[in-house]
């Protein structure tokens, strides 16, 4: 699709049926007059100073391109990924502009936040065994340590817990699809509350702070933010948000998207949209 230079300009935000923000200028009419989905890198140019905070219930314009930086940007390196910075909204570079992001995984909240904005998480599964990667970038070995510890606790619950008989057959199951793409699986503690907004995921530590965190796999979520891609991976339509990959699934008779794993290195240079 071509692109114009543009102009920076304000747009007005709504809410559609499920709370998520949408846009004029969402969708256009192709030549055959079917009506197609315009990626937010391809819409019109925001102002910096137009994004609501991570953590905030305002339009965050995550994918949206922007013609400038502020003045006073600080430059953050996470994982090979250069983020610039500024008052709590995060940048990275996107043709010859940047677009605005979602923070680093790890990222504290900088404010008190209202836990009513904020969706509590359901979960396919949660994974009671330690399972390795065949990866060696640093950032899988850093989920596998973590996963070595969520794993250990969750089996200890396990023994109190009927339901995993099902959900360690579902975590296998989603484990060897995401092996056999070549995606990584972060692992959730089953004791622990996961919140979700807007393609962020925070975990609550037990001082109440919230953290950003790597979506964790069998996460469900019943909507994906607007800078969703829809990618084919061995013949099969699958979603991704940054570096997530999400699938669609049935839980308890409901449709929901459901976190299957992470993609870094090759693979995801391969997708990365933002090169």
């Amino acid at each position: 699709m071509a692109e114009s230079a543009g102009t920076v300009s304000s747009r007005e935000a709504y809410r559609d049926d499920n709370g998520n923000f949408r846009y004029n200028d969402d969708f256009s009419i192709d030549a055959n007059h079917n009506m197609v989905r315009v990626a937010p890198r391809n819409r019109d140019f925001v102002d910096w100073n137009h994004a609501g905070h991570f953590w905030s219930d305002r339009p965050h314009y995550f994918g949206y391109r922007v013609t400038s930086l502020p003045s006073s940007w600080r430059r953050i390196t996470h994982w090979g990924i250069d983020y610039y910075f500024y008052n709590g909204i995060y940048y990275r570079s996107y043709g010859a502009g940047y677009v605005i992001c979602r923070p680093p995984f790890g990222t504290p909240l900088e404010a008190a936040i209202d836990r009513a904005i904020l969706r509590a998480i359901r979960f396919a599964y949660y994974c009671d065994t330690y399972r390795t990667y065949s990866r060696t970038f640093d950032y899988y070995n850093a989920i596998a340590r973590q996963n070595l510890i969520i794993a250990q606790q969750n089996a200890r619950l396990a023994a109190q817990n009927a339901a995993y008989a099902i959900n360690s057959k579902r975590a296998l199951t989603a484990y060897e699809l995401a092996e056999k793409l070549g995606l990584v699986q972060s692992y959730a503690y089953a004791n622990s509350d996961y919140f979700y907004m807007d393609g962020v995921f925070y975990m609550v530590s037990a001082s109440g702070q919230y953290t950003t965190i790597v979506p964790p796999a069998g996460a469900l979520v019943t909507s994906l933010p607007d800078d969703y891609e829809i990618i084919v991976m061995n013949g099969i339509e699958y979603y991704m948000v940054d570096n997530t990959v999400y699938r669609t699934t049935l839980f308890d008779g409901q449709p929901y998207l459901e976190v299957l794993g992470q993609m870094y290195g090759s693979l995801y240079n391969q997708y990365n949209i933002y090169r």
